[in-house]
């Protein structure tokens, strides 16, 4: 399946965002008032059904002010702090209370007027037999994001976003793609690394060479090679977080016209907490998940082709490949949703009462095709890159920015965790990614 069909398929439990939900119901009262209006005047019930949708985002934006003042004064958000955010249990905010799962705000988000924006455009509120949507909602949350950093720097003519990290498929490029040339997501990175803004790619491919990578951002890396408005230095600001936390490679280039990502060496990057990772634990985490692979290959009768694919920091079961007689050529034995929800779902439980995986991190996700159990998580990944752009001072989780298509909750999604180290946009295809690329550097 696609990560697009993650974003619009939302009927299970573990797929489901109870903030988002949250949201979605106390929109509902309002919606079911007025669905069926006999008022003559259509506009007035517009107008109306407008102010009380703003009314209820203008509360939710207090919940969220209050949640990160409460937070920050409990010792709650330790914004600076390498490993997890941590918590002192004493009390709970309101907002904390409504939606217990909640996780932390670093910034605060203008909820109105992100609403009242999207409003003008999709007329959420001229509709009367469609309620406000799960995409509907996860559009205002990222426009209200998005102008949170645009309105600082349009008042205090600076830049508090510091670093901007993508996801790879579905957010850069179409699942499987490639960053080609034409790709009109290039120049808003190159206008990015313009900002002094430090651009990172934290992608789940686990290649430990650099050469497949420049391979799929092939576009990218000649772009900035040849921009004229690029300083050497930004240009460096260029990375590639490989194995979501566990290869870090940087933009170069020399005077013989050579350029690419070349390898950081893991002693230059890693974070302390990282290194107290015993190589054992990694590698009995690694044994015991390719043997709960195998086992659900047999278990859920997957095709014969169907492979297990092992490498140094992930396994994975992705799918295989076998002759049609009819279009007489190879064609991809593909998995169905079902089985691949079944496998990541078992895979994750598994893990976390193994032993070994409890004394490491691991990140288990549905790849769209495939499943795979990376070392490490993306939430280190951006760590990392806090700590190696701005070693002497970590670059924040509040100057920090996530694009990605993979936020479910449980499970299946391995941007949701980069949650805990920045703020986020959930995008459903590559040209919402541009669309609020536009909206950052415009705005």
């Amino acid at each position: 399946m696609s990560s697009r069909y993650r974003v619009e398929y939302h009927l299970k439990s573990h797929r489901k965002d109870e903030f988002v939900e949250w949201i979605k119901g106390l929109l509902a009262t309002p919606f079911v008032l007025h669905a069926v209006s006999h008022d003559v005047d259509d506009l007035t019930t517009t107008q109306r059904v407008r102010s009380q949708y703003a009314e209820i985002f203008k509360d939710i934006e207090g919940l969220v002010s209050n949640k990160i003042d409460f937070d920050s004064r409990n010792g709650q958000l330790e914004e600076n702090d390498e490993s997890e955010v941590k918590y002192d249990l004493m009390g709970k905010s309101r907002l904390n209370q409504l939606v217990p799962t909640i996780g932390s705000f670093f910034t605060e988000l203008p909820l109105e007027k992100a609403f009242l924006w999207e409003d003008s455009l999709r007329g959420i509120s001229e509709r009367r037999m469609v309620a406000p949507s799960f995409n509907d909602v996860r559009r205002i949350l990222n426009t209200a994001q998005v102008f949170y950093f645009a309105d600082k720097r349009r008042k205090y003519h600076y830049n508090q976003l510091r670093l901007v990290t993508f996801d790879g498929d579905v957010t850069l490029y179409d699942d499987g793609g490639s960053l080609d040339y034409t790709n009109p997501v290039i120049p808003y990175i190159v206008k990015l690394l313009q900002n002094d803004i430090r651009v990172g790619i934290v992608t789940a491919a686990g290649y430990d060479e650099p050469s497949q990578y420049e391979h799929r951002l092939k576009g990218l890396i000649v772009a900035v090679h040849d921009s004229s408005i690029l300083s050497l230095e930004q240009k460096h600001n260029l990375t590639v977080m490989g194995g979501e936390s566990n290869y870090l490679f940087r933009y170069y280039e020399n005077e013989d016209n050579q350029f690419g990502f070349r390898t950081i060496e893991q002693h230059e990057w890693i974070l302390s907490h990282m290194t107290e990772w015993e190589q054992s634990d990694v590698d009995q985490t690694l044994d015991f998940a390719e043997k709960t692979l195998r086992s659900l290959k047999d278990r859920l009768h997957l095709p014969d082709e169907t492979a297990i694919v092992r490498k140094k920091r992930a396994v994975g079961i992705v799918p295989g490949e076998r002759d049609d007689p009819v279009a007489q050529r190879r064609v991809q034995v593909k998995l169905e949703r079902e089985q691949l929800e079944e496998i990541v779902l078992t895979l994750q439980a598994t893990l976390e009462t193994f032993p070994p995986a409890r004394r490491i991190k691991f990140s288990c996700f549905d790849g769209g095709s495939d499943v795979w159990c990376d070392i490490g998580g993306k939430d280190l990944g951006l760590r990392v890159l806090q700590n190696y752009y701005s070693p002497l001072d970590p670059i924040k989780p509040s100057q920090t920015l996530h694009v990605g298509d993979q936020f479910a909750p449980v499970g299946s999604a391995n941007d949701f965790k980069a949650r805990l180290a920045g703020c986020t946009l959930w995008i459903a295809s590559p040209e919402e990614t541009v669309v609020n690329l536009n909206r950052l550097l415009t705005e």
